[in-house]
């Protein structure tokens, strides 16, 4: 088996993940509110990368005789955490009110937010992905807005918790080279984790046992979603063309459904599985390389 087809079959994998990941973050919420559920989560993904970490510095040797910048690194994870906290909670929320199909649909639109921003710090962009975004909002409307014109509420918190994912991103890829990656993930988990306890405390009750209820998922979205599918990616990434790497991720969003349909009895109607198709074919678009150009963008 060659490297790249490992590395494709490895990004297929954390794709499914993650978009199950949408089921068990619904089903946790049976048990516990969803800020609840994120402290307890990022505290979960936050300690596996901490295990991760360690066997990586004793098995690896370029992590065995890694230098890094410590501050830069404490600097990069404290920030993207704050990015995190807001995104994931706004999510997590919105879960409460819409389906997890729709959710992930909705969050890949960061894929094309992401040149939108740029945009307006003075970055050109393409035609095309003018377009891509364009195609993009057209999928949105037919996800998201009725035919009344009334849009659900619960959508609006996704779309916003999707431009703090995108700011997020581009913060991570201006994380320099003498950063540990995978200590600013970890870093990031905890500054999330301690800030979801926090808001819990002020906005939800807090019950100890129904923590213990939501065991499985919880367990599932820390440890296979947050844990085990980044540090998937992060490999995979190696080995793989950055644009077929990040097309291979989109699939999360079709995953998302397919979980949402089996798992939570989640059917969309035809305009909705039609905004999904657009949006779908919006992102891939936006990642195709342009002229002498290959790169992609990636969710961790």
């Amino acid at each position: 088996m060659s490297r790249e087809l490992k590395s494709t079959i490895m990004l297929l994998t954390a794709a499914i993940i993650w978009g199950f990941a949408y089921v068990a973050q619904v089903s946790g919420m049976s048990h516990v509110g969803p800020l609840t559920f994120n402290f307890a989560r990022f505290l979960v993904g936050g300690v596996f990368l901490i295990i991760i970490y360690n066997i990586f510095k004793r098995t690896i040797p370029y992590y065995k005789n890694e230098i890094y910048s410590l501050n830069k690194t404490i600097k990069y994870g404290v920030i993207c955490g704050l990015l995190l906290t807001v995104g994931n909670n706004l999510q997590q929320l919105s879960l409460l009110g819409t389906s997890a199909g729709k959710v992930g649909f909705l969050t890949s639109t960061y894929i094309v937010i992401i040149p939108l921003i740029q945009f307006f710090f003075g970055k050109r962009i393409s035609n095309r992905i003018i377009f891509c975004i364009f195609i993009a909002m057209c999928g949105v409307y037919l996800l998201s807005v009725k035919e009344n014109l009334s849009i659900n509420s619960y959508d609006i918190l996704v779309l916003v918790s999707v431009l703090f994912f995108a700011i997020h991103i581009m913060i991570m890829a201006t994380c320099p080279d003498d950063c540990e990656k995978i200590l600013v993930s970890m870093i990031q988990f905890f500054v999330t984790s301690i800030l979801s306890i926090i808001l819990a405390f002020l906005f939800e009750d807090i019950v100890i046992i129904n923590l213990f209820k939501a065991y499985k998922e919880i367990l599932f979205v820390g440890i296979i979603s947050s844990g085990i599918a980044y540090t998937l990616q992060m490999l995979a990434f190696k080995d793989i063309d950055p644009t077929i790497g990040s097309l291979v991720a989109s699939l999360e969003s079709v995953f998302s459904v397919i979980g949402a349909w089996i798992f939570l009895n989640q059917r969309m109607n035809l305009r909705e599985i039609s905004g999904c198709v657009i949006i779908l074919i919006a992102t891939v678009v936006a990642q195709l390389p342009s002229k002498g150009k290959r790169k992609g963008l990636s969710k961790g």
